[in-house]
């Protein structure tokens, strides 16, 4: 009777015990669930630099990859609070509202912010500024640039290299095309590779040029816009030899070594 006694209070005990949640909440924006981890538990120490990939996944279409080949301050980045909680080696899967990583400054202009969108993170590396300097010294960064830049381009369909510029054209245009001496209104969201805003043109405020005006737009801007017709939208990927180089913007907005995309929209053709 005694033994009886005991296994009814130990089920009961189970029984009132909270049912553990699948996924951790962050914040109102973020929600996640560890996949993998790694023993060793090392954690993110403020001011470290990382190597990870990140995937985000709208509905069934990727609409954002960060690799690990080129390692990043979490801090620049909307995914700092997820990263900071982690350790090395760990693996989680998150969900993750786009009106939160667009108000921080990442390009996802094509996705509604009604879609709660599906995210990937593997944790490779913590650097320290030791480490990090060793990564840089043993690594070239223009062939690092190029890797990362390859890999992106293969997940942008139907795009095109026009002159060592990569174009995927998402609304043709008509009419008048651009050439030398014609004025151009332009609209435009311009990011790094890892989807990071640097520059738009604010809602209303376009930009405007004449094309073929010297030091007006980057090598690259010249080349993709040259034929390109009115009211025509296109994402326009450019390497860093056709933007800023290995020295990067006077403004130090732009690093060396950057590849820039450019969501753009010829608003008129003059």
């Amino acid at each position: 009777m005694r033994i009886l006694i005991v296994l009814i209070v130990l089920l009961s005990l189970f029984a009132c015990r909270p049912e553990k949640k699948e996924f951790t909440v962050l914040d109102e924006n973020i929600s996640y669930k560890l996949l993998a981890f790694d023993d060793n538990e090392k954690s993110y120490q403020k001011g470290n630099t990382v190597r990870a990939d990140i995937k985000l996944i709208a509905l069934t279409d990727t609409v954002y990859n960060l690799y690990e080949v080129i390692p990043f301050k979490p801090e620049n980045t909307p995914f700092y609070n997820l990263i900071k909680e982690l350790n090395e080696g760990d693996s989680v899967y998150f969900k993750v509202k786009p009106g939160y990583l667009k108000s921080n400054q990442l390009n996802l202009t094509s996705v509604s912010d009604s879609v709660v969108l599906d995210g990937y993170l593997k944790i490779y590396e913590f650097l320290t500024l030791d480490k990090i300097r060793l990564f840089k010294a043993q690594n070239d960064p223009e062939l690092l640039e190029q890797k990362v830049l390859n890999r992106f381009v293969r997940t942008i369909p139907n795009v095109k290299n026009k002159n060592g510029v990569y174009i995927q054209t998402i609304q043709k245009g008509q009419g008048v095309s651009v050439e030398l001496g014609k004025t151009l209104i332009l609209k435009y969201q311009a990011s790094f590779i890892n989807g990071i805003e640097f520059d738009n043109t604010h809602n209303e405020n376009y930009f405007e040029y004449t094309y073929g005006t010297p030091n007006q737009v980057i090598e690259g801007l010249d080349i993709a816009l040259l034929g390109m017709k009115n009211k025509e939208k296109s994402k326009i990927i450019i390497p860093s030899q056709l933007a800023f180089g290995e020295d990067g913007s006077s403004t130090g907005i732009v690093p060396p070594f950057a590849s820039l995309v450019y969501d753009l929209e010829i608003i008129d053709i003059k």
